[in-house]
């Protein structure tokens, strides 16, 4: 089985460039250590012209992945990470709706397409088709 996550936190003014740029050339460890932790896929998107300049996590990970459980664990797991997420987060600040001690804000999903077609399909003995 596979989780997906999304998140959501804003960057500060004036670091979209740099942000870009670190996350063009990931540091190998950092890579690692999210795979180690479960991370199967990530993706980060930046609205651009928002003037929040609010970024969107895409996350999937293992069955087993526990955010309050291997986020941290993956934060401390070199000093090379550590570095890491202590430059992003010097871009970063969370999102206005993030709860009291919130970075990443969680994200609800208001529509699955392949929930609606299963869904249509049952009603209109449509078929939905694989792959």
């Amino acid at each position: 089985m596979v989780k997906t996550y999304v998140q959501t936190v804003c960057l500060r003014e004036g670091t979209e460039d740099e942000y870009r740029a670190y996350h063009a050339d990931c540091w190998p460890a950092v890579v690692r250590s999210l795979a180690d932790v479960g991370v199967l896929q990530m993706e980060i998107f930046l609205t651009p012209g928002d003037p929040l300049s609010r970024l969107v996590m895409i996350m999937k990970t293992t069955d087993a992945f526990d955010p309050a459980v291997d986020f941290p664990r993956h934060a401390s797991s070199s000093p090379i990470v550590v570095e890491w997420e202590a430059r992003m987060k010097a871009f970063q600040t969370p999102a206005p709706e993030a709860e009291q001690g919130e970075w990443w804000s969680p994200v609800e999903r208001v529509f699955d397409l392949s929930a609606q077609l299963a869904s249509a399909g049952a009603r209109a003995g449509y078929r939905v088709p694989e792959g």
